[in-house]
């Protein structure tokens, strides 16, 4: 207990040093956040008995919260150069890597007439026959997932950096740059082995070729069933220039597949006789095909299928394909690919309890700026909320109160949201409390307000035949 408290406080007065603007303000507003029980928009956080001071010092922490910031991300400075939040995540005991996660989440913004650089995005609805998209704009969340323990609940996965996907760029240019920048990290050299868990969206060259020159880092990718691949070239036969690619490899064809080079079968609760039996097969030293830029012949990777039995071990539902690239990819078994791969779905519950508990994506502005630092915010609550998870009570509704999860110390993120503000009435704030300064004058008088001009939403739309014709004429 005492050294989770001692982590808790050393990482709070980290934070309180790490800005430079309205630090005060800063750290009430991340407090009121991890203590959030009824709030459904920003400025009512200042009602909140952990923020001590007006809203409007709300709005400013908001917008002084990253300015003139070297390190424009979440993973903010230690009290020397480690990143404070990686520090934070323990070293694995039980496995040789840690699990990382990335993907991408949109933020809805269907009304910012004045907003810039809205775009498209995705936006899930359950009633069949509409279209699944919206106008916002996305963001790129990288998260490590810290190894489960006996008394922890199982499903924490703490985000270490945040970036806005523009566009002007695409999600797999800003993960490159979210990883590289862990890769810097003196905090994530006290990692052996690192692993990075993402879904179909990013096994392509462009991405892969990015993480060559990283040997302690291993990347295990979702594949589409239709992705079609290559196996190794056979060697000599003529004296033409040699093949790059040989056999093909497609994946929604089994007569294209080789003999695996290893197989098992796996029981997720082995102490459960009705639990779910998988099969599990690798082959190794695939290809897949690159580009002028990215020549993927010079990399092999191995490739997983997971396949569900049932009770008479025959297949049941769709195989899962899964890419595992890195220069160390024979260390992970089967069991550990399977494994680490589960634990990508840990960001879809950080997600899910963020953005109605921590307001992740309520915040409405018309400046991008400030957007940006909204979510950062939202996403240092949560981890303080992992860090707090051992040193509160468990305060279950009236009608939890005797189910049996309320009788284990394996807290939610929303039990140890409910906990937090008596945590930080017994602990305390490094920030000072507010001083009052009597009543603002104001603007002056003859003051005139300039109206914000709407920008268009930015659409992607590839060029009519008529415009190409009419390109190519005036070439001529």
């Amino acid at each position: 207990m005492s050294t989770h408290l001692e982590t808790l406080q050393r990482f709070r007065q980290a934070l309180h040093g790490r800005f430079r603007y309205r630090r005060d303000s800063i750290l009430d507003l991340l407090d009121a956040l991890s203590s959030n029980d009824r709030a459904r928009s920003p400025v009512e956080l200042s009602l909140n008995p952990c923020f001590r001071r007006q809203h409007g010092a709300l709005y400013q922490a908001i917008g002084k919260a990253y300015a003139e910031s070297e390190y424009p991300v979440c993973s903010l400075e230690a009290i020397e150069h480690g990143d404070a939040i990686l520090a934070t995540i323990p070293v694995p005991q039980h496995r040789p890597y840690q699990v990382f996660g990335i993907d991408e989440t949109p933020n809805e913004r269907l009304y910012a007439r004045c907003l810039a650089d809205r775009q498209t995005v995705h936006r899930s609805t359950p009633v069949s026959g509409q279209v699944p998209i919206s106008v916002g704009h996305n963001y790129s969340i990288l998260a490590a997932m810290p190894e489960v323990e006996a008394e922890d609940w199982p499903r924490w996965a703490i985000p270490i950096s945040v970036e806005r996907v523009s566009s002007h760029s695409n999600a797999i240019e800003v993960a490159q740059g979210q990883v590289g920048h862990v890769m810097r990290s003196p905090s994530a050299s006290a990692f052996a082995l690192k692993v990075l868990t993402v879904d179909s969206r990013y096994p392509t060259p462009a991405f892969l070729y990015g993480l060559r020159d990283a040997p302690d880092w291993l990347t295990i990718a979702r594949l589409r069933r239709n992705r079609v691949l290559y196996a190794q070239p056979e060697v000599g036969g003529d004296t033409t220039r040699p093949r790059w690619y040989g056999a093909r490899f497609c994946l929604n064809d089994e007569a294209t597949w080789p003999p695996p080079g290893e197989q098992t079968t796996l029981c997720l609760l082995p102490s459960q006789p009705s639990a779910p039996v998988l099969q599990v097969r690798r082959w190794s030293n695939l290809l897949m095909r690159g580009t002028r830029d990215c020549p993927m012949h010079q990399y092999p990777f191995d490739v997983v299928q997971i396949q569900r039995l049932d009770e008479a071990g025959l297949p049941q539902g769709q195989a899962l394909w899964l890419l595992v690239w890195g220069a160390q990819r024979q260390s992970l078994s089967l069991d550990d690919v399977q494994q680490a791969y589960r634990q990508r779905f840990n960001l879809e519950h950080f997600l899910g309890f963020a953005k109605p508990n921590l307001l992740l994506t309520a915040f409405q502005t018309c400046d991008v700026t400030h957007e940006i630092h909204w979510l950062r915010l939202a996403c240092i609550a949560y981890s303080q909320l992992w860090l707090a998870r051992r040193l509160v009570d468990a305060l279950p509704l009236p009608w939890q109160r005797y189910l049996p999860q309320a009788r284990t110390r394996r807290l939610t993120p929303r039990q140890v949201q409910r906990g937090f503000a008596t945590l930080m009435a017994q602990m305390g704030s490094p920030a000072a409390p507010p001083k009052p300064r009597g009543i603002s004058p104001g603007r002056a008088i003859g003051t005139r307000l300039t109206r914000r001009a709407p920008c268009p939403i930015v659409k992607f739309h590839p060029p009519s035949k008529r415009c190409r014709c009419k390109k190519s004429q005036d070439a001529a």
